[in-house]
């Protein structure tokens, strides 16, 4: 281990994305998640946007989300949630191999992509969206333009980032990563993945009720990882350090978060799936008054 404190935020991004297209291993995985990200992300939000499905929009938004102030400055850290999760692949190629670092890029392209496939599930039932500001400024001139903002409900920016930093806590100790080391980078991803989902709220993006359901989705898509312990761990920390959300708005947030994922979750023990809960929750919330 090199003498420097181990972090993933010095690693490349792109000589990860050229070898998941030169290894046999990881090409296919490869192919399959970007098709499914085109289809089931891109092409599902504006073929609606452009009259070619009709699928109900429902308004997600919160009462508790204007706790939360508009923060332009924090959209650097919301769009880094791809190179999140693609960083720690070539600190593992760095440290532990090539051919280690391609076993752990097609396992994960295997499972996001199910989790853009499963919540695709909950988009094509009813699709879900929030006000944002009129802010054209620099990044958000391509947000809009790349985003109809209609997948809302489950947020993918969550689920992509809680499943980043339990998959990568797994990986390093399956790797026998020294415990200080992966002490360390452990407690970098769960900061990011923190920090990243902040910023869904930060820059208006998403609603409260966005993250307790990609939360749920988590327990039931990597339930050994994503435990429900583990999810009230990750709620304790939000907002933790906010210096321009007020605390009784903190702990109110928190408290909302919880209450949702903790009904979704038990409503869930009596499904087979966790696509059902969110479609009850939906018709419900529909039901008042928020269908645009």
């Amino acid at each position: 281990m090199n003498a420097a404190i181990p972090t993933t935020r010095t690693r490349h991004v792109a000589s990860v994305f050229i070898r998941a297209f030169l290894s046999r291993k990881t090409i296919g995985p490869t192919l399959a998640y970007l098709g499914t990200v085109m289809k089931d992300f891109f092409f599902l939000q504006f073929s609606v946007k452009f009259g070619l499905k009709e699928i109900p929009i429902i308004n997600v938004d919160h009462p508790l989300d204007r706790t939360v102030p508009f923060t332009p400055g924090l959209v650097t850290v919301y769009l880094d949630f791809v190179a999140f999760w693609i960083r720690p692949l070539d600190y593992i190629g760095s440290r532990f191999g090539r051919k280690k670092q391609a076993e752990y890029t097609a396992a994960f392209l295997r499972i996001v992509r199910r989790c853009y496939q499963d919540a695709a599930r909950v988009y094509r039932f009813r699709m879900t969206t929030t006000q944002r500001p009129a802010y054209y400024k620099g990044h958000f001139r391509i947000i809009h333009m790349f985003d109809p903002h209609y997948l809302c409900v489950p947020s993918l920016h969550v689920i992509i980032v809680v499943l980043a930093y339990t998959f990568y806590r797994k990986a390093f100790a399956e790797l026998g990563m020294p415990q200080d080391e992966a002490a360390i980078l452990n407690r970098e991803l769960f900061d990011g993945a923190v920090a990243i989902t902040e910023t869904v709220l930060y820059i208006k993006q998403h609603s409260v009720n966005c993250i307790p359901a990609a939360l749920y989705a988590m327990t039931r898509i990597t339930p050994e990882e994503v435990t429900p312990s583990e999810v009230v761990r990750f709620i304790g920390t939000l907002f933790e350090s906010s210096a321009t959300v007020e605390k009784k708005d903190v702990l109110a947030i928190r408290e909302h978060i919880l209450d949702m994922y903790e009904s979704l979750f038990l409503q869930g023990c009596h499904d087979d799936n966790w696509i059902t809960p969110l479609q009850r929750w939906l018709n419900a919330y529909a039901a008042a008054g928020f269908l645009n």
